[in-house]
């Protein structure tokens, strides 16, 4: 099988891990591409991948675009005709890097306007032609690509557009032993859509039933949290002297702020300058993150103050990510979406919102006191327990979160402004536009959630979806993948290319 490889610094290592694994259990050929010397040197460090090639485009190419931009955009339009899908500007506007805000906490003033709309074009036109080039040559069965940021789902259109299968293995909610082949270009999972389709002429019967009816039993019972919240990770920001380490500040290695990658930012829209990445500036958001916290712990309210009232609850998501960026695009500003759900509601109602774990410390205090001051919202406490908060809440809105697959194991209606591969089960609202979500928010309480029944059907289409295993990464840490499961995503690469 020939796999090719494309992502982002962070990511090398497990798919490095992925490589060697499935070396063990089939012939592998693979390539991997790469984005800048450093990467490049990493890779070839691993010593997994057969070949690694480096497209990043150099500084006096992307400086061609100031004598003539429209080479570059005519060429994209072009692009988006053949493919059938107008998505070059949407698929820049997503990406953090070319936004100038890798993270809520970096201040986009801080950051040196690099990223200009016909220097963003010509990037884009000018990998484009290389990622084209080196499908056309390996002839790839499969191609690993996260579709996190802008040139990674150009991989994944321009693979797709030649017939080769392109995503990543993934781990299956409230079923953490096992995983799911994921080949669209968000959280898509078309056969768990399928699943829940045929699942009405084809009714879980004998084991299986009971086997999801105890799961259920199980997640109702123990309030069953995602596995990434039981992490590090889960807690928020490191402190100041983690934060230092995790970048290797002071080594001089892979990803330095110091080193020789460092200075490629105005190539490689995913390199930072040195002073976002400095010890000073890594103090100065650890000091606001802390600021933030600690303002968020103040203008927090305990359930018990709001058990017994009326309300409706928003979970905030992680930002900047995929979920939220690339699959909620039209709702991707929070504040405004909760401003706008907030006025949606009867005057009887409020509004509670409830921070995520794993963004305290990240999210800026100006988003918090924005909150504070909406009349008639409330700031939940942030370690309270979600599943509590569900089933107390007369309808739940989110984003793309899996909150919404909590609620409807309550029989608690859900609303997802996003689109993820749960939005269409029943129990689960997905309006069309903002007048949409106003009319569903004007008498949450009428809304049907998921029966029993409902909630069997989406667990076990799930079920039916996925198969036993774990991928290389649950959270944030690669892990080394076990014989077993490398066999089961082998077995699923297999079917996959079959099918395309």
């Amino acid at each position: 099988m020939k796999i090719l490889l494309f992502c982002h610094h962070a990511q090398i290592r497990e798919y490095a891990k992925y490589i060697n694994a499935f070396k063990k259990t089939n012939l592998v050929q693979s390539l991997f591409l790469t984005m800048g010397r450093d990467e490049y040197e990493l890779g070839q460090e691993l010593g997994a991948f057969d070949v690694v090639k480096d497209i990043l485009p150099g500084k006096r190419e992307l400086d061609a675009a100031d004598e003539d931009p429209t080479i570059a955009s005519g060429s994209l339009k072009a692009l988006e005709n053949r493919i059938g899908s107008v998505f070059v500007n949407r698929d820049i506007l997503m990406d953090r890097f070319f936004r100038g805000q890798p993270t809520l906490n970096v201040d986009s003033k801080s950051f040196p306007l690099i990223w200009t709309g016909s220097r963003t074009k010509q990037f884009m036109y000018l990998i484009s032609r290389r990622l084209e080039e080196e499908i056309r040559s390996f002839d790839p069965d499969f191609m690993f690509v996260e579709t996190s940021v802008a040139p990674n789902r150009m991989a994944w259109r321009l693979a797709r557009e030649k017939g080769v299968p392109a995503g990543g293995f993934m781990s299956v909610r409230f079923w953490p032993e096992r995983l799911y082949l994921e080949t669209g270009i968000g959280y898509d999972w078309n056969e768990a859509r399928v699943a829940y389709s045929e699942m009405t002429d084809s009714p879980m019967i004998g084991a299986e039933l009971t086997k999801v009816e105890q799961r259920l039993q199980t997640i109702r019972e123990k309030h069953t949290k995602p596995a990434y919240l039981q992490t590090e990770h889960a807690k928020g920001a490191p402190g100041f002297l983690k934060r230092l380490y995790a970048l290797w500040a002071f080594s001089g290695g892979h990803g330095s702020w110091l080193g020789r990658r460092a200075r490629t930012f105005e190539e490689d829209p995913q390199v930072l300058p040195r002073k976002i990445y400095s010890p000073y500036a890594k103090y100065i958001r650890y000091r606001n993150g802390l600021k933030a916290k600690r303002y968020l712990l103040r203008h927090q309210t305990h359930f018990d103050k709001f058990r017994t009232k009326q309300y409706a609850i928003y979970f905030l998501h992680v930002q900047p990510e995929m979920t939220v960026e690339g699959m909620a695009f039209d709702y991707q500003d929070q504040v405004d979406t909760i401003r706008n759900i907030l006025a949606a509601l009867p005057a009887d109602m409020n509004l509670i919102v409830k921070e995520h774990t794993p963004m305290l410390g990240y999210r800026p205090i100006e988003v918090y006191d924005q909150l504070a001051h909406m009349p008639g919202l409330i700031i939940a406490d942030t370690h309270e327990d979600s599943h509590q908060l569900i089933t107390h809440a007369s309808v739940v809105v989110t984003l793309t979160g899996t909150v919404a697959l909590e609620a409807l194991l309550y029989g608690i209606p859900a609303i997802v402004l996003g689109s993820i591969y749960f939005d269409g089960f029943n129990g689960i609202y997905k309006p069309k536009s903002l007048g949409d979500l106003k009319e569903l928010m004007a008498n949450p309480e009428k809304l049907p959630g998921a029966t029993d029944e409902d909630a069997l059907r989406a667990l076990g289409s799930l079920l039916r979806a996925s198969q036993p295993g774990k991928p290389s990464r649950v959270d944030v840490t690669a892990e080394e993948i076990d014989d077993d499961s490398a066999k089961v995503m082998m077995s699923e690469l297999k079917r996959t290319c079959r099918l395309a």
